[in-house]
């Protein structure tokens, strides 16, 4: 792009890219993004201008997509939202206390409650971006945190600025989709949105498998060239409905046999601390037959009071056989959420069997989770096992 077109605010026009309500199944909102012209007439993204660059001309240039885009939104009270982008890095120059951006839409008469505005990635001035956003909740906007799980728009900037909509980064996301580290990242990412109260958006989604692991995400909001790419006219809101109800249905089956699988694996695992439970009841550690225990799944089993305290070595099962590791021994786990669990339900009286949540083993790397007994009156039996992974990104069978 020549500097003659960085002068000339109106060589710049807003395309609109449709973000699917995964609850209705319809569209729910737009993001404007930014387009020009080049010389053969291509329509192509204006986007990287804007990455990293502040300077005055080309914020005429964002002011007047922006203005564009609210004015047709205003037009069309049907299409629902519209999500509009703002650099941290140009807020610290907003002349004054009032935001251009709150008198546009009060200008161009739309319903502000439609308006929302995406803090994009970039350092900024936290505390500047903290009173922004206070004026965009105060004008009845909503705000998003653009690329969460990236850069600079971490845990920091959600504890502060309280945002309604978390749109999770797409490279990220991406990688997620296909499993590993990037996948327990991501799930992550997504539970704290869901713990703080956000709407989670998964944007760049071009695949089946990229919207399964967004709705295994959470996700309410889809975006992406699964649906459709930055057009310059609206759609009708119901046209991705049948699509996506087609791909909530794969979803629903293939997480429902996932599910079933991790039932069974927990059913065998489960049948195996009970048989070990009895066991320890009516011998010793020595007489126990490690063999089919590890067959299961189990990796090691130990004891601990009823205070957390471990009373035991840890006895793994390896492939040599039953191996003690006594450095374990006086290390209190009453920190982890299934002891007071365990103690809630009653003790040794009813027999719980109590099962933490998955996690991955910081020796093996192996996804597990503890089953939880107890075998006397002060007595609790602790089982780590490895597991099925209940989610989409892990391989079938």
């Amino acid at each position: 792009m020549s500097n003659a077109e960085i002068l000339d605010p109106t060589a710049y026009f807003p395309h609109y890219q449709p973000v699917v309500d995964l609850v209705t199944g319809c569209i729910g909102g737009y993001e404007a993004l930014a387009r020009y012209r080049d010389e053969q007439g291509v329509v192509r993204s204006a986007g990287p201008l804007f990455h990293g660059v502040g300077s005055d001309r080309l914020r005429v240039v964002d002011r007047h997509i922006r203005a564009q885009a609210l004015s047709h939104f205003a037009e069309h009270p049907e299409a629902g939202y519209l999500a509009l982008n703002i650099s941290p890095d140009w807020i610290d120059r907003l002349e004054g206390d009032a935001s251009p951006t709150i008198a546009m839409i009060e200008a161009s008469g739309i319903d502000p409650a439609r308006v929302v505005i995406e803090i994009t990635e970039g350092q900024g001035e936290l505390s500047a971006i903290q009173r922004l956003v206070q004026e965009y909740h105060n004008a009845g906007l909503r705000v998003a945190i653009d690329d969460f799980g990236a850069g600079a728009s971490q845990i920091d900037r959600v504890a502060a600025l309280r945002p309604d909509i978390l749109k999770l980064d797409m490279r990220l996301f991406k990688q997620a989709a296909v499993g590993g580290v990037s996948a327990d990242a991501i799930l992550a990412c997504a539970a704290i949105a869901q713990r703080v109260g956000c709407d989670i958006v998964c944007e760049g989604v071009e695949t089946i498998e990229e919207l399964h692991f967004g709705i295994e995400c959470g996700a309410r909001y889809i975006q992406g060239h699964i649906y459709q790419p930055a057009l310059p006219a609206l759609l009708d809101k119901r046209q991705p409905l049948e699509q996506t109800r087609a791909i909530q249905q794969s979803f629903l089956d293939r997480k429902t046999e996932r599910l079933r699988m991790a039932s069974r694996h927990n059913r065998v695992i489960s049948q195996r601390v009970a048989d070990l439970r009895l066991q320890l009841i009516e011998e010793d550690f020595a007489s126990i037959d490690p063999s089919g225990l590890a067959q299961s799944g189990i990796l090691r089993y130990y004891l601990c009071n009823a205070d957390g305290t471990q009373v035991t070595d840890n006895f793994e099962l390896s492939p040599a056989g039953l191996v003690c590791q006594p450095e374990y021994m006086g290390s209190n786990w009453s920190h982890r959420p299934y002891f007071p669990l365990l103690l809630a339900l009653g003790g040794s009286a009813t027999r719980e069997l109590v099962v933490s949540n998955a996690y991955r083993d910081v020796s093996t790397r192996q996804l597990c989770k503890t089953y939880a007994t107890f075998i006397g009156d002060d007595l609790i039996l602790l089982v780590d096992a490895e597991v099925e992974d209940e989610v989409l990104y892990a391989p079938m069978g």
